[in-house]
């Protein structure tokens, strides 16, 4: 049986029951009047649509990120080269030299330089950017806190950087976190190893930090109460 939420399964009902009605008692007439209903319920659907699903996030490009940059203007291709995402964020795009490419989309970086193409080089320029084999490389110069903390997510990593020191870059714990449960999940070569830590008794000093690796996410919990 077919599922839908209660508007509109009120608003489809009172649609039938009025169409019904209408072209009951009124012929021909009703029949246009059900008609403009129906379209009007229809345009409602569209001006304020379900939400999407299953949307993801995109990847943002980072250091050592490897890009091959196409350019097509006039029906030709222009230029087409490897660039590499320089620890200070920058690539040396064709024609117009340093354009920053860290923290953007692919969608964006190649809207960027478009835009800055078209300024003075071409009138209607394509900019087509692909990761090279081997994926986001920055990915693997990152460490990521997932759970409970005020703001999740991948932050760069750096040498010496612990489970604290990532959570409270992390923003820290949120109320409703369990910092006794916490895990680092850490895969090397193929093997995924899941290490768990009290980081509260890490912050009183009774055990020692756990120092992280690049491409380690660090997990918080939901406390149980």
């Amino acid at each position: 049986m077919e599922k839908c939420s209660a508007p509109y399964f009120f608003a489809r009902n009172t649609a039938n029951e009025s169409c019904k009605d209408i072209m009951t008692n009124r012929g021909t007439t009703g029949g246009y009047r059900c008609i403009a209903l129906l379209l009007g319920l229809l345009a409602g659907l569209l001006i304020f649509p379900f939400p999407a699903l299953g949307q993801e996030k995109a990847n943002l490009i980072g250091p050592q990120d490897v890009l091959t940059l196409s350019i097509y203007a006039g029906g030709e291709e222009q230029r087409k080269v490897d660039l590499t995402v320089s620890n200070d964020d920058m690539i040396n795009a064709p024609f117009i030299g340093p354009v920053k490419a860290r923290g953007l989309t692919i969608s964006e970086l190649e809207t960027l330089i478009a835009e800055l193409l078209k300024k003075d080089y071409f009138v209607d320029p394509q900019v087509h950017i692909q990761i090279k084999e081997g994926g986001y490389k920055s990915l693997q110069y990152s460490v990521s806190v997932e759970g409970k903390v005020t703001k999740p997510g991948v932050y760069e990593y750096q040498r010496g950087i612990t489970a604290l020191n990532a959570c409270l870059m992390a923003g820290g714990f949120d109320k409703f976190a369990a910092p006794n449960r916490a895990r680092i999940i850490r895969e090397e070569d193929g093997k995924q190893t899941v290490i768990r830590i009290n980081l509260n008794d890490v912050k009183e000093g009774k055990i020692p930090d756990i120092e992280l690796k690049p491409g380690d996410i660090v997990v918080i919990p939901e406390s149980w109460l």
